[in-house]
């Protein structure tokens, strides 16, 4: 179960109500204990009041992750001392954007030591000068763009000339969401900020989520599947089998055919001209849904697939280039399996990754009976399956 520990934001912009909308928005149900109270809204901070006694923590025993929010040492270290098998997660606020001083940078330095990964901005983490493991946030830099620092890695996201209050908090969030939703950190970072930008870009005063909760995520899904429209038609000649083709994107933490993105009815080639049945939704059947269904159970940052026809330079190409390639034989199904509509590539994809324990970018057979070779191919949003499609396909787009 995951906890939030945060400070209540009376604006609701930030704090712990923030905390729980975010985790809303992936299905997540967490327990919850105010920290502190704040009298502040959007723009001004005036107080901060601690909490010292927590009966509630009387009421979780099966925490495996805590989400720490506005907090002072001492709770951290009751925090630690009542949940010791926990991965505590902590965003201290060591001064707000209106000058307020919340928490000592020294503070922030001993508590280091009983939690399990620090989000900070990189103006507080050159105060607190933390040594554990740290993700530091640019934000506040005169940079083009936003950078985000992991360990050895950077990563990069749009910056908009916007002073939004809750930015931090809702950042901070969406790692955790992440990351409970079984992500490694790195992958939680790359879609925090996919998700930051989406949105920053709809949000004035505060960071709006509740303009989002409801129609975001399917929103989005299909609008990126429209964005690859263009390219499919463009590929379409090199790329369409006989037996038609999709490309797919799911929710988060999809469970069924329904939670993903998709073109129904499929994408077929007549001569040169590209038909689509209907435009993205999220009815109907379709085999790459289940690929992806299959695929998310072991990797859940793998959430989009397409299916191309087969051709051996596609595969030589895509060795060459780097990419994970893996030989389905498809001949070695179990005959209770083969004869079951909709169960074959999911029980071959299980066989993979249970094999390789990694994320496969091109899965490939040459057909049997009935069947017509194939490659599917596999990545976070439907923009990178275009990109490598692409990249083996030879052209442009």
């Amino acid at each position: 179960m995951l906890m939030i520990f945060s400070g209540f934001d009376p604006s609701g912009g930030a704090g712990i109500l923030q905390d729980i909308t975010i985790m809303k928005m992936f299905q997540i149900n967490p327990g919850a204990v105010i920290s502190a109270y704040t009298v502040q809204n959007e723009k001004n901070f005036k107080k901060v009041i601690y909490r010292e006694k927590f009966d509630e923590f009387k009421l979780f025993d099966n925490i495996t992750l805590i989400k720490v929010g506005l907090s002072n040492l001492k709770q951290i270290v009751e925090l630690r001392n009542n949940y010791k098998n926990a991965k505590i997660i902590w965003n201290p606020v060591i001064k707000t954007s209106s000058g307020f001083n919340i928490i000592s940078p020294e503070e922030v330095k001993k508590g280091e030591k009983y939690v399990d990964l620090m989000i900070m901005n990189s103006e507080e983490y050159k105060l607190a000068k933390v040594s554990c493991d740290v993700i530091i946030t640019g934000g506040h830099e005169d940079t083009e763009k936003i950078k985000v620092l992991y360990k050895n890695k950077v990563f990069y996201a749009p910056k908009y000339n916007k002073n939004l209050h809750g930015t931090g908090c809702v950042f901070s969030s969406l790692i955790v969401a992440f990351l409970y939703n079984k992500y490694t950190i790195e992958e939680s970072i790359i879609a925090s900020l996919y998700y930051m930008d989406k949105l920053v870009k709809n949000s004035e005063n505060y960071v709006k989520t509740e303009n989002m909760v409801y129609e975001f995520h399917k929103s989005y899904i299909l609008e990126e599947l429209w964005k690859i429209k263009t390219e499919i038609i463009k590929l379409g000649q090199y790329t369409i089998p006989e037996v038609g083709q999709n490309i797919v994107f799911a929710m988060p933490n999809a469970k069924c055919e329904d939670d993903v993105g998709k073109y129904p009815g499929r994408i077929y080639k007549f001569g040169n001209e590209v038909n689509f049945t209907h435009e993205p939704a999220f009815f109907g059947k379709s085999h790459m849904a289940r690929a992806v269904l299959a695929t998310m159970k072991y990797f859940p940052w793998i959430r989009s697939a397409m299916n191309i026809k087969y051709k051996e330079d596609y595969i030589k190409r895509a060795e060459k280039l780097g990419y994970r390639t893996f030989y389905l034989d498809r001949n070695k199904e179990p005959v209770e399996i083969r004869v079951k509509e909709g169960h074959s590539i999911p029980y071959g994809l299980s066989k993979i990754y249970e094999q390789v324990k990694e994320p496969i970018d091109f899965v490939w057979d040459d057909g049997f009976y009935g069947k017509e070779a194939m490659i599917r191919v596999f990545g976070r949003t439907p923009s990178e399956v275009i990109n490598k499609v692409k990249d083996v396909v030879g052209v442009d787009g």
